[in-house]
């Protein structure tokens, strides 16, 4: 697993899914644990010490938990009782990330020409910085 290609992925969702704190301190979490325990398929930890962790509520860990399955980024497997673990897992990205819309050209001689700005090459992109 490229922890490179997972900061990437995380950061590229992010932009679309626009995570919270604690989901963005959850994901990291679990990627230090992975990384210490030599990236194993699954990692178990037990809630409390996860709540405990991340210092949030049981409620708000599982709510994050449950965003970022959805988000395409981690599996898991719901601990509970006495003595039993929640297993969790992190998926690697499926597909390429693509370039966000950022960094695309958007200036060019013929445009620049033919914009409202006339031959001063002025361009207008909606922007409010323009």
């Amino acid at each position: 697993m490229n922890l490179f290609e997972l900061l990437i992925n995380f950061w590229r969702i992010d932009e679309q899914k626009n995570f919270t704190g604690n989901e963005t301190r959850l994901y990291f979490f679990l990627i230090h644990l992975a990384n210490r325990s030599f990236w194993p398929e699954w990692i178990e930890f037990a809630d409390k010490r996860m709540v405990a962790n991340a210092n949030v509520s049981l409620q708000v860990l599982k709510s994050a938990r449950d965003r970022l399955r959805v988000a395409g980024l981690l599996d898991f497997v719901p601990g509970g009782g006495f003595r039993v673990k929640t297993k969790y897992r992190i998926l690697t990205p499926t597909s390429n990330p693509k370039p966000s819309p950022y960094y695309y050209k958007t200036k060019d001689k013929n445009s620049n020409m033919n914009s409202n700005g006339g031959k001063r090459g002025f361009v207008h992109t909606g922007s409010d910085f323009d």
